[in-house]
């Protein structure tokens, strides 16, 4: 039967070439598009070094123009106001570099012998209990390391893998800021630009209480009402004489965050669920033409003796030979992205993208192709003759 399946393909080599084309053009999008999608959703699986649920963040308004005494009084009175109610139960005061923020600020030299780039974050001793940290090697900050004659350092499990892997970084010393940092700790990670973001390399500096004037983050009493904002808002501001202090709840920030990039997702995936459907519709339309066409072939063979599994089984290894043509065409460019290293994108991403896309392709086309194929074995000689 293989031999006879061959020969029916080569003697119509080329409508079966345009049959192959389509298949190898649906599978290139579906790889593209799968390894984006299990790229990205690997992410929401990877840690993000901190708690989102139950805190919150007030933005503080302009106290940068205030002078460092007034600054320190009044970020003191303002976390002594704060931390009366009963609904508050950490704070920490930071910069700019906030959870979902978009605020970046990073660094880099070559003064430790080697290049290195990373992000800086300015946190304080408190911020570690205030969103959860989760210090997986040596220790947090502590309010006497601000004072300690030798200046310590925080980093994140990506800088260590990337510039000192399989080696421990505590207590080992790195220039930063033409000064010696002892390194105390590290966060498995601290991933602030968003959920969807990569895990990259960043030092968590201790700051001193003053700099930290832009945003001060809340641990709240689980099942703090959001009505509360309403009182938070007028303490903010009674101590702060400022009036344009922001309230912002970091779980609802972060789904925020996230809305455009699974927006980006589906719009991919309903393309490719669209191609799809356009692919089935046309691969059904061509089989269904073709047995029209060909029932005095079924019906000799039939006569012949053949019996209706035997059709089916022709009709459906048809399809399937050219399917797996145009997946070998496809696979044969697809597996050059991750041999070539073309991306940055983990390999296996792309391996897991071609199966998935295969399967697809494959349940696709055997799904129909198994109706007409069904529907051809039920055609009978005496059928067969009386069309003719």
């Amino acid at each position: 039967m293989i031999g006879h399946i061959l020969k029916l393909i080569w003697n119509k080599k080329g409508s079966n070439a345009l049959m192959i084309i389509e298949i190898f053009l649906s599978f290139l999008v579906l790889f593209f598009v799968l390894a984006y999608v299990l790229f990205n959703l690997e992410r929401t699986t990877a840690p993000m070094g901190f708690e989102t649920v139950d805190r919150w963040m007030v933005r503080l308004d302009n106290l940068g123009v205030l002078d460092s005494a007034e600054k320190v009084t009044t970020l003191k009175n303002l976390e002594e106001n704060l931390l009366s109610f009963e609904e508050i139960e950490e704070l920490s005061f930071t910069n700019n570099m906030v959870p979902f923020g978009g605020s970046t600020w990073s660094t880099g030299n070559d003064d430790n012998d080697f290049e290195y780039h990373c992000y800086i974050v300015f946190v304080d001793y408190k911020l570690e209990s205030t969103l959860g940290l989760n210090v997986i090697e040596g220790r947090w900050y502590n309010e006497e390391d601000i004072i300690a004659p030798v200046k310590t350092l925080v980093i994140n499990k990506a800088f260590a893998d990337k510039y000192f892997p399989e080696k421990s970084m505590i207590d080992s010393t790195i220039i930063f800021q033409e000064e010696d940092h002892k390194i105390i700790g590290i966060v498995d990670a601290y991933r602030y630009k968003g959920e969807f973001e990569e895990d990259y390399p960043t030092f968590l500096l201790n700051n001193d209480f003053g700099d930290n004037h832009s945003t001060v983050l809340l641990k709240m009493k689980p099942g703090t009402p959001s009505s509360f904002e309403e009182k938070l808002s007028v303490a903010a501001n009674r101590s702060t004489n400022r009036t344009g202090n922001v309230i912002i709840n970091l779980e609802k920030e972060r789904k925020e965050d996230s809305r455009e990039s699974w927006m980006m997702f589906i719009a991919l995936l309903s393309v490719c669920c669209f191609l799809c459907i356009n692919v089935a519709l046309g691969l059904f339309g061509v089989l269904w033409y073709n047995i029209s066409k060909r029932k005095s072939e079924i019906g000799l063979r039939q006569a012949l003796g053949a019996h209706g599994i035997d059709i089916t089984k022709q009709f459906i290894l048809e399809i399937m030979f050219l399917t797996m043509v145009g997946l070998a065409l496809g696979i044969f460019f697809a597996v050059q992205v991750p041999l070539l290293k073309l991306t940055e994108y983990p390999d296996k991403m792309f391996y897991q993208a071609i199966a998935y896309a295969s399967l697809i392709i494959l349940t696709l086309v055997f799904i129909c192709a198994l109706f007409p194929s069904i529907q051809a074995s039920k055609i009978t000689p005496a059928n067969s003759l009386h069309e003719d």
